[in-house]
């Protein structure tokens, strides 16, 4: 087997492994209060200063009942689902992996600061409309924020579903209820 055959061989056997302890891994009682607690902290911070930046407003989307369910269930599957299984389930080491966490956080920093990165740049590419929203300091530090809580408690967990449902909460409830609708413009 060639050199490159053989990366890739142990790329895809890491990718599998990752996706499948991921998903397969349900998250414990302990895992569920630590994701609450950090989520609320993520909200005790963000929400004064996003309040008094002008970056959060206090307002419902305007949208009906069924709209709003399918904004919360799209919300659910992007960014979500798929980002939490990229960011965190494929770029990470999954917690069966056998490293210190002087490592785990080596790998860790670098992935969350693109992570944060990337949402500008998709703005900049992608998504033109939410450049100004993308670019937003207060959003910038709520993104990074975010990506280090969830980094924590998969670490924790090990689990994809407890960070998707964390990311698809703080998202939903930007979206809905803090202004987010308005200022992507969806």
């Amino acid at each position: 087997m060639s050199y490159l055959r053989l990366r890739a061989y142990i790329a895809l056997k890491l990718t599998l492994h990752r996706l499948g302890q991921a998903a397969t891994t349900w998250p414990q009682p302990h895992d569920w209060l630590l994701a609450a607690g950090l989520t609320l902290a993520l909200g005790v911070v963000t929400i004064p200063l996003g309040l008094h930046s002008h970056f959060l407003a206090p307002v419902v989307a305007d949208v009906g009942w069924a709209e709003g369910l399918r904004l919360a269930a799209r919300a659910l599957v992007m960014p979500a689902l798929l980002e939490e299984g990229f960011w965190r389930v494929l770029l990470l080491p999954h917690p069966t992996e056998l490293i210190s966490d002087r490592k785990r956080w080596r790998l860790g920093l670098p992935v969350l600061g693109l992570f944060v990165v990337i949402h500008p740049l998709n703005a900049m590419t992608l998504y033109p409309i939410a450049f100004t929203t993308f670019t937003n300091p207060v959003f910038l530090l709520a993104a990074a924020l975010l990506g280090l809580i969830c980094t924590i408690v998969y670490w924790k967990s090990g689990s994809l579903w407890i960070v998707t449902a964390m990311h698809w909460l703080v998202v939903t409830v930007w979206l809905l209820f803090l202004g987010g609708y308005q200022a992507l413009r969806l």
